[in-house]
């Protein structure tokens, strides 16, 4: 897991040469160990020669085949680093140009990204070409000479072929290993390796199937190739029966412990391969749970889990794309429409909902427009929708708009509750005494005094998403709404502060109506409507 990689200065190649040279030394050596523990006829004779010899021949000739172990590494190694060089040329020129702050072009940055990628690729070929021209060059030498009988040729060169498998899987999951670590999130810093073009990619069955062959039926090959030449040289061998079954046990040992610790190195860098990256996704997926949407997966290779680790990222980036859009959205409308509408609890086609309506509207708001600089006019009315805001969502009221100065605003929708009658009335009378307050503020600040009338009325709305496809608004549709306005506006005629439809009051308890001085008034007519309307009242005098 990761918050983001950057480039450093200290990045360089030297790991990738480090793990060919150290896997094909050790080859080497695995070689060198398995020959001498056979008992072939040739090993045989050697190690009687040894037995043989005194002090300064047998330093002599351990002197000798050191020489000859360190010849034969060193001519193994030249050809793998002038090849390993020769591959590494875009990733160290892209290095360079990074290193020195040079632009770098688009066809580096792909061959270097691409050659990155297929690096383990590239060198098995060339690994196990090494493995089997050096050995079948040296044995067969020897063979050529009269140093070794033609069974032991073969036998050595096929063996050293069975090991160069080893340790070319060791040199492809270690160079793989190595460049997940160090190159590929410089290389890499958003994943998407799948993106690449014309790169080489191993699944994980693969990888599993890869570490069978190679753990278990190399080494049993190599036990069947030598038991066989052991059996074709047996009438030849001077030796007791029971040194040579010595001599076998002893094979068999060898064999053992170096193709055991072989296979557990093996064994180790395919199961980090497959179980890094998962352990990475789920490391993520714990943070992702406890609310951290900045992390990232580390995307280091384009198989399944690569795959897997770029769906990850993207679901990362879109529950943060959700989570940004949800916040903003909440700017816009209400949390609790946001919740809803996210939810998809808000049918489209809309549902009938009881719900009191709240209209508020400033009173003499255009001459005050005339009279004052604009931005002191946009401070003001913020200041005022700040404190109204505050008085209505503290009942639980939704504010669907705000209409140039004026508000408009719902109870019991969208989330339904019992006592939107008396939350709404409730409402009103904290706008009321916030605008009071507000009103002596502006009054030390020598800003103009605000006067509001408010109107309020409850009955049956369709609720609905209402507009285009491409954008739609929670609204309220029907008479109930247009009532509630024309309330509002009927407050300004009869010199009133709140006006309240007897719909509304019947919903009220007796003594909020009657602490609150809420006065029933002479049936009015409204526009828009044929026959008069009840209602009550708060006048504007008594605040």
């Amino acid at each position: 897991m990761k918050k983001g990689s950057a480039y450093s200065a200290d990045t360089s190649l030297a790991g990738f040469y480090f793990i060919g040279v150290a896997a094909t030394i050790v080859g080497i050596l695995v070689i060198f160990l398995l020959n001498i523990a056979t008992p072939l006829e040739f090993v045989i004779t050697q190690m009687h020669a040894l037995k043989r010899a005194d002090d300064i021949q047998w330093a002599k000739l351990i002197f000798s085949r050191l020489l000859i172990f360190c010849m034969i590494a060193l001519f193994a190694c030249i050809p793998f680093l002038v090849i390993m060089r020769k591959v590494l040329s875009p990733i160290s020129r892209w290095l360079k140009q990074m290193q020195q702050q040079q632009p770098i072009s688009p066809q580096l940055d792909f061959k270097a990204r691409r050659r990155l990628i297929n690096l383990p690729f590239l060198m098995v070929p060339v690994v196990i070409a090494l493995w089997g021209i050096i050995p079948l060059c040296f044995f067969g030498g020897a063979f050529a000479f009269g140093i070794i009988d033609s069974g032991t040729a073969i036998t050595f060169a096929l063996r050293s072929l069975m090991v160069g498998f080893i340790s070319s899987a060791i040199i492809f999951f270690g160079l793989e290993s190595h460049a997940r670590k160090t190159l590929i999130p410089v290389f890499f810093p958003k994943g998407k390796l799948t993106q690449v073009n014309g790169t080489a990619k191993i699944s994980i069955s693969r990888r599993i199937r890869a570490f069978y062959r190679i753990g278990s039926l190399i080494p049993l090959a190599n036990i069947v190739l030598t038991l066989f030449i052991l059996y074709w040289q047996v009438d030849s061998n001077t030796i007791t029966a029971k040194v040579y079954g010595r001599g076998v046990f002893i094979f068999s040992i060898v064999v053992f412990i170096l193709f055991f610790m072989g296979s557990g190195i093996l064994n180790r860098l395919i199961s980090r391969s497959i179980s890094d990256p998962l352990d990475e996704m789920l490391l993520a997926l714990k943070e992702i749970e406890k609310g951290d949407l900045d992390t990232q997966v580390n995307v280091v290779s384009n198989d399944e889990v690569g795959i897997l680790g770029d769906a990850a990222n993207k679901m990362i980036q879109g529950l943060k794309e959700k989570e940004l859009m949800r916040d903003a959205f909440g700017k816009y409308v209400a949390p609790e429409v946001r919740d809803e509408i996210i939810s998809g609890r808000i049918p489209l086609d809309g549902e009938y909902k009881e719900v009191t309506i709240l209209f508020a509207d400033l009173r003499d708001f255009t001459p005050m427009t005339e009279s004052h600089d604009p931005k002191l006019v946009v401070r003001i009315l913020n200041d005022y929708f700040k404190e109204m805001s505050t008085a209505i969502e503290e009942q639980s009221g939704l504010i669907l708009q705000f209409l140039g100065d004026e508000i408009y605003a719902v109870f019991g929708a969208p989330i339904p509750c019992e006592d939107h009658a008396e939350k709404a009335f409730s409402a009103a009378l904290g706008m009321k005494k916030r605008l009071e307050t507000l009103n002596h503020r502006f009054a030390s600040q020598g800003r103009p005094t605000l006067y509001h009338g408010i109107g309020i009325h409850t009955g049956q709305v369709v609720a609905a998403n209402i507009g285009s496809p491409n954008r739609l608004s929670y609204l309220l549709v029907g008479d109930t709404v247009n009532l509630a306005s024309r309330l509002q506006s009927l407050t300004r005629d009869l010199d009133a502060h709140i006006i309240v439809s007897s719909d509304t009051v019947e919903r009220l308890p007796v003594e909020q109506i009657q602490d609150n001085f809420l006065k029933h008034s002479h049936p009015v007519q409204v526009k828009g409507r044929q026959l008069e309307v009840d209602i009550y009242l708060i006048p504007r005098e008594i605040q």
